[in-house]
């Protein structure tokens, strides 16, 4: 089963199931409150409702296994063994990108082309080309190198700008890819800027869910997206999500269980134990000795893939789309799929090196690469995206 950008939207059950992170950010929290209130822990209430889906995704239960064509080969001699990265190589925040290089399914310096990305995401966790390139477009026009087209999984690299600047890789893209209340990493205000510091708290909590009966399911990384978000509001007085990276966190939580989950014919649906979590994130020791090995990730052997937007600062996606889209229409048709392609063409060239707008570059990529999916996907006009709501 492909992953595509239907993907990208399901967290919208969360604002439902866990209302009160929609609410504690529209409510809004005061400086000097917060600033009192370091190093709060908060209490996950039980959730409004549960799903009872498996881990296969947006469609459904899945209900075929071709252990063949699902089998992720990373035996030694398939070309994908575990290769430690380099003093030189690329790593970043996130652990699917780093376990894809260290097993060459993306380039091992971690500096990647579209069709790099489309293959290689595509031969590890069975996502769609669709869905690639929408990440590679992405990457490339927020931090990467859209002359040479290139983006980097980790930080800076030298690319073809020249004067013009050094593409900052998606390490450099706090609150404009990726933002706040990370699944295990910290708020980059309250780690001296650094967006990759592995927050133990978060990580015991995730694992914990993982070791539990079932593994690691949609429901439950969901009270792990409630978690993370309340303890950035309450413990990060410059707490922040903007509309188009707001978009980032709660699916990532999300991609965890989509992209790591191991299927077998007994489990089609997938299970994502604590052992093969542990993998992907490259921790190792067990519950209150472990220790994280950064750059360390791995796809565990015997692996078998599948073959509202914004629910963390309560956006009306009227407000954001200029009313072409709402809360109930982006559950019809290609709706999901318009507002993802045409909110990533306008917003993302605000979010860009502001440097490369006058030469066209970022505009340019996005246009060559998400226009044809917009025409494909008959979608209504969205000639207006408030990035600055």
């Amino acid at each position: 089963m492909r992953k595509t950008l239907q993907t990208f939207v399901l967290a919208l059950p969360l604002v439902t199931a866990w209302p009160a992170v929609m609410e504690a950010v529209q409510n809004g929290e005061n400086l000097e409150a917060s600033q009192k209130r370091q190093a709060v822990f908060p209490n996950v209430p039980p959730p409004k409702f549960t799903t009872g889906r498996d881990n296969c995704g947006s469609y459904g239960k899945c209900t075929v296994f071709n252990a063949q064509d699902q089998f992720v080969d990373v035996r030694p001699g398939s070309g994908h063994e575990f290769q430690a990265p380099g003093a030189n190589d690329k790593r970043g925040q996130c652990p699917g990108l780093n376990a894809a290089a260290n097993h060459g399914f993306l380039p091992h310096n971690g500096i990647a082309t579209t069709q790099q990305t489309i293959d290689g995401l595509g031969a590890a966790y069975s996502m769609s080309p669709e869905l690639a390139l929408a990440l590679a477009v992405m990457s490339i026009a927020i931090s990467g190198d859209p002359i040479a087209g290139k983006w980097s999984i980790g930080g800076s690299f030298p690319g073809a700008l020249g004067l013009l600047g050094t593409p900052t890789g998606i390490v450099g893209t706090h609150n404009r890819y990726e933002g706040n209340a990370s699944i295990v990493r910290g708020d980059a205000y309250m780690n001296g800027g650094n967006v990759g510091v592995f927050e133990m708290h978060r990580w015991e909590r995730l694992y914990s869910l993982a070791a539990s009966e079932g593994g690691l399911t949609h429901d439950k990384v969901a009270s792990q997206a409630y978690y993370t978000a309340e303890y950035s509001i309450k413990n990060n007085p410059y707490y922040f999500s903007n509309p188009f990276s707001g978009l980032v966190a709660p699916d990532a939580h999300n991609f965890v269980v989509h992209l790591m989950s191991n299927r077998s014919a007994d489990n089609m649906g997938g299970v994502l134990n604590g052992e093969v979590l542990k993998s992907f994130f490259a921790v190792t020791g067990t519950p209150g000795n472990f220790v994280h090995n950064r750059g360390m990730e791995r796809i565990p052997d015997n692996c078998g893939n599948t073959g509202t937007v914004n629910s963390f600062v309560g956006v009306d996606t009227g407000d954001l789309t200029g009313g072409v889209f709402n809360g109930p229409s982006l559950l019809e048709g290609n709706s999901l799929s318009c507002f993802f392609f045409q909110a990533t063409m306008a917003g993302l060239a605000d979010a860009a090196i502001p440097v490369l707008e006058p030469i066209g570059q970022v505009l340019d990529l996005l246009s060559k690469n998400l226009g044809p999916q917009i025409q494909g996907h008959n979608c209504p006009q969205l000639s207006n995206f408030n990035n600055g709501l």
